[in-house]
């Protein structure tokens, strides 16, 4: 369950996102392309990130659609947290490419840090249908995707959103902190409880369309899953921004949970 930050899309193909620009055909501008996108990215690894957004930048005012410089710009944009500069550099890309699905996550998580919810939404509802098509089946089986991060000093907080909470493992949200060495230290997640939604429903037909969820807690000890903590019994599925003031107030101020149960299990169970 953890995340590196902000680095999907470094691991795609070159052959799909690589240096050259799709509509360059001769070989001479091929050829100055590929040396120049080269000393981008070696400026980039050396860390001199505006310098090497500016070759990128460069290649770009020149063929507008090379989806390798987009792709490159928009990291580094993300790393200088200029997220309206990403989120320009990767609206480009999608655009180009929209079944690119890192990209898709990352500008979720852009325009979420931006409180940009609306075009959230759309992207959220484009990312379900894709999913949904089984067009791309690795990205089908999936169950679930980051929409947001909190960069803290020494860690970071993770927000993921299952696609379909009805499906094992039947979680519908989930916070994590995972501290700067890519630790665990803390896991919540809003769980789905089919059992206890069909006792419900059976016991009056009034709530027929009632779902129960609890909030709980992973309790982590040494990388291990030791106690499960349940906080809440909540009877709708409460929208993202209630979630994630809801998750934030626990990790700030821990109440009491209703109950608790120990088990032994590793953190990635």
């Amino acid at each position: 369950m953890l995340r590196i930050l902000f680095v999907s899309l470094l691991f795609v193909t070159a052959f799909t996102f690589g240096w050259a620009p799709a509509q360059t055909t001769d070989p001479a501008k091929i050829a100055n392309f590929e040396k120049r996108f080269a000393q981008g990215k070696d400026l980039e690894q050396q860390g001199k990130l505006v310098e090497a957004r500016a070759v990128f930048d460069g290649i770009l005012a020149d063929e507008p659609s090379a989806k390798g410089s987009l792709r490159e710009a928009g990291l580094i944009s993300i790393r200088l947290n200029e997220l309206p500069k990403a989120d320009d550099y990767l609206e480009k890309l999608h655009a180009l490419v929209p079944d690119f699905t890192d990209a898709t996550e990352l500008l979720i998580q852009i325009n979420q840090t931006l409180g940009r919810d609306v075009k959230v939404e759309r992207l959220i509802k484009e990312f379900r249908t894709l999913h949904d098509s089984g067009k791309i089946p690795a990205f089908t089986g999936s169950l679930y995707f980051v929409r947001e991060r909190i960069h803290l000093e020494n860690e970071e907080i993770v927000f993921t959103q299952f696609f379909d909470y009805t499906q094992q493992p039947n979680t519908a949200w989930m916070v994590e902190i995972v501290d700067a060495s890519g630790q665990l230290k803390r896991r919540l997640l809003l769980n789905y409880d089919p059992d206890a939604t069909k006792a419900i429903r059976a016991k009056d037909p009034k709530l027929a369309n009632t779902e129960e969820f609890l909030l709980i807690e992973d309790i982590i000890k040494d990388q291990r899953v030791k106690e499960i903590d349940v906080y809440q019994q909540i009877f709708a599925l409460p929208p993202y921004k209630k979630v994630r003031n809801t998750m934030l107030a626990i990790l700030t101020n821990t109440p009491k949970p209703i109950y608790s149960q120990p088990v032994d299990a590793a953190v990635g169970q």
